[in-house]
């Protein structure tokens, strides 16, 4: 019972505030892919090139999260957080107004920086602020306010499309990202005394073998997610007659559903006590859904299996990660963190331009199939890892 009533009273507020960063910051990743179709016919690209952008712009900001970690050492948290957003916001804001598509590749890859600050860190603060009764809530509810960025995103490139066109979208969310910075800013600057690690001392990432075995799981899992959440609106488009203001909908309807449920996925795995079973069943139930989307052209089936994609395919991920995360000692997280997501989110970053490749050789259909087998190579890979909290 000390150690709950240690822990800081104002958590849930904090906590309230890093949902909001969140939203922004997740949702620069929701409010592209709608885009890409119209985005393909201004610059009249092919299915590579429009993985090649996605993936410079994930990588860049993938591959310096580990560097992002060891900044606590030298800058304040609420630095880091706050340059970090409004470093991707400007640049994305600057990549909308791009005139050829080598312009808008550069620009937005430079921006890409901004992203390498937020994950690690915000994980880990979560991690200290609340207790294994209550993490599963907190991560729930931590990743619903990036949700509410997944549903956002979406439904706004859907509404301005049409009559705006794709650079408008990117700039309004780039405008929500400049005020989320800012009212950070105001929120963190006398928070400092509270979310700044203390006595802590330069360390290299810790590892065991159940971790390294989540996270191979998690990393073929990782290549699947990054790749349909990229290419759905177009195989929506290309394969399913959508409109691309239809496709942009129905990813926002994907987006909606991951955000209603991750909240509940949190505390059933408080309420059962582990993580394991739910992170297992996310894996298979998103693969199937995919399959489903591949083998049945109803609507009806369509929209269902794009719901249970939302749940299970973009949804449960984050909550996954507090399967391996209390693997992990509490004075060891940012560093093993920021490793990593740079290793795991650097290697599906990487997905999106072979993905693009393959799928003008075999179709997108067929490579979407190898993406649903994913899913169960994943749950089989974590069958074996056993669940070992090592701070209570």
């Amino acid at each position: 019972m000390a150690a709950k009533t240690d822990r800081p009273k104002n958590r849930w507020l904090t906590l309230g505030v890093l949902m909001a960063a969140h939203g922004v910051n997740d949702g620069f990743m929701w409010i592209i892919p709608p885009l890409l179709p119209a985005i393909r016919e201004h610059f009249h690209l092919s299915y590579t090139e429009m993985g090649a952008f996605l993936t410079l712009y994930r990588f860049v900001g993938n591959l310096f999260q580990a560097p992002a970690a060891y900044l606590v050492h030298l800058v304040p948290i609420s630095t880091i957080f706050v340059s970090g957003l409004l470093v991707m916001s400007v640049g994305m804001f600057a990549a909308s107004m791009s005139t050829s598509y080598g312009s808008l590749v550069w620009i937005s890859t430079v921006s890409g920086l901004g992203r390498a600050t937020y994950h690690p860190l915000a994980v880990t603060m979560l991690s200290r602020l609340f207790g294994r009764d209550s993490f599963g809530r907190a991560m729930g509810l931590h990743l619903s306010g990036s949700s509410v960025g997944m549903v956002a995103a979406p439904f706004i490139a859907g509404l301005l499309l049409s009559r705006f066109g794709w650079r408008l979208p990117l700039q309004v969310w780039a405008c929500f990202g400049m005020l989320a910075g800012l009212s950070l800013y105001f929120f963190l600057r006398n928070q400092n005394g509270n979310l700044q690690p203390k006595g802590k001392k330069l360390s290299w990432p810790f590892f065991s073998v159940s971790m390294g075995t989540y996270l191979l799981a998690a990393g073929v899992w990782g290549v699947a997610q990054g790749s349909f959440m990229v290419f759905l609106p177009l195989f929506l488009v290309d394969h399913r007659g959508f409109s691309i203001e239809a496709a942009a909908v129905a990813f926002g309807v994907m987006a909606f559903s991951g955000a209603v449920c991750r909240p509940f996925l949190g505390a059933a795995m408080d309420w059962m006590g582990r993580r394991k079973p739910i992170v297992m069943g996310g894996f298979i139930i998103a693969g199937l859904s995919l399959c489903a989307l591949v083998f049945f052209k109803s609507t009806a089936v369509l929209y269902v299996s794009i719901v249970f994609l939302g749940i299970f395919g973009s949804g449960h991920a984050g909550l996954a990660d507090t399967f391996m995360i209390e693997m992990i000692p509490s004075h060891r997280r940012e560093e093993t963190l920021g490793f990593i997501y740079t290793l795991r989110m650097g290697v599906s970053s990487l997905a999106p331009v072979v993905v693009g490749f393959a799928s003008e050789r075999i179709s997108l259909e067929r490579t979407f199939l190898f993406l649903a087998a994913a899913g169960g190579l994943a749950a089989l890979l974590l069958l074996p890892a056993p669940e070992k909290p090592v701070d209570s």
